[in-house]
């Protein structure tokens, strides 16, 4: 299948540009990975170099690697790199998800929440634990307003960016879990469930691949920006339209790092 390359573009949410996000585009694979540092860990170099590792290792894999064999190869990566880090919480302490097109299997992959479309047709999912916090944050901030607050007055909040670091935390558990209908998958080192590694036939036509910075998804860069713009402008703390864990404030230009790839498949 032909690969014609479109657009590529990743900005951190940060002013200063830093994002725990990557693209990838090597001659037989291309997508997204988007990275977390976890709850409660401050310190960006163990993901920056897990992100970094991850980039390389899709450099150098097989074009006929599998699915299977990449996931083992990512959470064996991100485990090397905690054990170096003396992390004792593999679950709590960051990783990865993707979304990736395999040109010699044509397929797209997935662990975890990043989504695509293709022919016009989205596939994005949810998390149900994301979806709670990102409920009880809104709850909480609503709250804020009900005491007078203004919005600015709650972004510049001391506790603004921690309102809901418990449930985060708690959500943590979850991962790569295999015995709990609310359970996701991602690369964190440790084993992820068949259930969580996604495979779909990929089809000739227009492919984008985003992380989840992007709300909604659309055939070109420009109208998936201007719709996020649009959701920002509406609601900047991400509380109703947009509902999320984080929206925007001091030094932030979203509410989260944001990456976008696309190709047409011939």
């Amino acid at each position: 299948m032909q690969i014609t390359h479109l657009e590529a573009f990743s900005l951190g949410k940060a002013e200063d540009g830093y994002s725990e996000d990557r693209l990838i585009r090597t001659a037989h694979h291309f997508g997204v990975l988007d990275g977390s540092r976890g709850p409660g860990y401050g310190e960006a170099d163990v993901i920056t170099a897990i992100m970094d590792d991850a980039v390389s290792m899709m450099g150098a894999v097989p074009k006929d690697i599998t699915l299977e064999a990449l996931v083992e190869a990512f959470t064996a990566l991100v485990r090397a790199r905690k054990i170096e880090a003396r992390f004792d919480d593999l679950r709590r302490t960051g990783g990865f998800v993707f979304c990736l097109y395999s040109a010699h299997h044509h397929e797209i992959w997935r662990v975890g929440d990043c989504k695509f479309r293709l022919r016009g047709e989205t596939n994005a999912k949810f998390w149900r634990t994301e979806e709670l916090c990102a409920e009880t944050r809104a709850m909480m901030i609503r709250s804020m307003r009900y005491d007078g607050l203004s919005e600015a007055e709650i972004m510049a909040h001391e506790a603004y960016d921690q309102l809901i670091a418990a449930p985060l935390s708690c959500e943590a558990n979850y991962l790569n879990r295999d015995d709990d209908d609310a359970a996701f998958g991602a690369i964190i080192g440790t084993a992820v469930p068949a259930p969580f590694i996604e495979r779909y036939p990929a089809q000739s036509g227009r492919l984008v691949i985003t992380s989840d910075g992007y709300p909604a998804l659309f055939d070109t860069l420009a109208d998936s920006e201007a719709h996020l713009a649009a959701l920002l402008t509406q609601d900047p703390l991400c509380i109703g339209i947009n509902l999320q864990c984080k929206g925007l404030g001091p030094g932030r230009v979203s509410f989260d790092d944001r990456s976008y790839i696309s190709a047409d498949l011939g």
